[in-house]
């Protein structure tokens, strides 16, 4: 499994963090789910309980410059990541004038998603901040209502 992604575009890094952001409000917890061409946020929640439901989709082509992604396996293109949004959206917050921002999948002592943003700087000597956030990587997507949700059509 791979991932990396680079985001130039300051407006294109201010709306994505925007919508990370406002995914940590609704939820601690919920699965980043990564395909060639979409990033998904889902939250299923016991909804038939009165618990939330959340789906997120946003194409990559839209936020990132640079998209790269590898899953398991070519039938099953596709990462799943149970991430703490309101890390995600920390780190995203600290790098906001940054010149680029990348985004890998790593392992370091964890599964992390790392952010690497190039710091404007009055000098030549360029400045590199990075930020590990922590995640766990869900095997194949097993166990998980990240699919496709059933929508209900009002008439």
């Amino acid at each position: 499994m791979k991932f990396r992604g680079k985001i130039i575009d300051v407006a294109c890094l201010n709306h994505f963090t925007r919508v990370v952001t406002t995914i940590s409000k609704l939820t601690k917890m919920c699965v980043l789910r990564l395909t060639p061409d979409n990033l998904f946020f889902v939250l299923s929640g016991k909804v038939a309980n009165g618990g939330v439901g959340m789906w997120c989709e946003l194409s990559q082509a839209n936020f990132f410059d640079e998209y790269q992604m590898e899953g398991v396996s070519s039938e099953d293109n596709e990462i799943c990541l149970e991430v703490t949004p309101e890390n995600l959206s920390r780190a995203l917050k600290t790098v906001q004038s940054a010149k680029a921002v990348k985004v890998k999948l790593t392992k370091k002592h964890c599964a992390c998603l790392t952010i690497a943003a190039e710091l404007p700087t009055m000098s030549s000597i360029s400045r590199v901040v990075t930020h590990d956030v922590p995640v766990d990587v869900i095997p194949g997507g097993s166990g998980t209502s990240s699919k496709n949700p059933a929508c209900q059509t009002s008439t």
